[in-house]
């Protein structure tokens, strides 16, 4: 059943298992179906090292095998908890700041149409390939905070943005 579980999910997994690489970040699922994934992969594995267990104790008398087969399960479900806790606590924690989104939205505002320098910006993931924003920009002119989200929705990764206009008076 764990497997034809995990079948169902695994569109939802992650495929970066302990990597920090910059592709990672353009591959990143959903987490709450990763986690669903991992947890029946994790029972998967653990229910067939009982067996091994069970059968290597009544067909060798190896009774050992039980704790042993215990540890590598509670090894195995630590790992690949450590790696959703990591990639979770980068959302909550606000640390989406290494993302290549980040760039884009810098190189965006460099390249405006209104002379504007950011002074504060907070990215985080919000769905699969998806990010929300809030950009603080100082700028010399008037410009509406509208004018700002119209040039930066061409980054369709950007599902949320909230602009704050701080225009120094000259």
């Amino acid at each position: 059943m764990n497997l034809a579980c995990a079948w169902l999910l695994k569109d939802g997994h992650a495929h970066h298992h302990g990597t920090d690489s910059h592709d990672s970040h353009h591959h990143h699922h959903d987490l709450n179906l990763r986690s669903a994934y991992l947890h029946v992969m994790t029972d998967a594995a653990t229910s067939l090292l009982a067996i091994v267990a069970l059968f290597g104790g009544k067909w060798w008398g190896a009774s050992w095998l039980d704790p042993v087969m215990g540890i590598v399960g509670a090894g195995l479900v630590s790992a690949w908890a450590y790696g959703l806790l990591r990639d979770t606590g980068r959302v909550l924690l606000d640390a989406e700041m290494a993302a290549p989104v980040v760039a884009e939205i810098h190189d965006a505002i460099k390249s405006a149409p209104v002379e504007a320098a950011i002074s504060d910006l907070h990215v985080w993931r919000v769905g699969k390939g998806s990010y929300a924003c809030i950009l603080s920009l100082v700028v010399d002119e008037t410009v509406a905070p509208d004018d700002i989200k119209r040039y930066l929705g061409v980054h369709k990764e950007l599902a949320h943005v909230t602009v704050e206009l701080n225009q120094v008076r000259g």
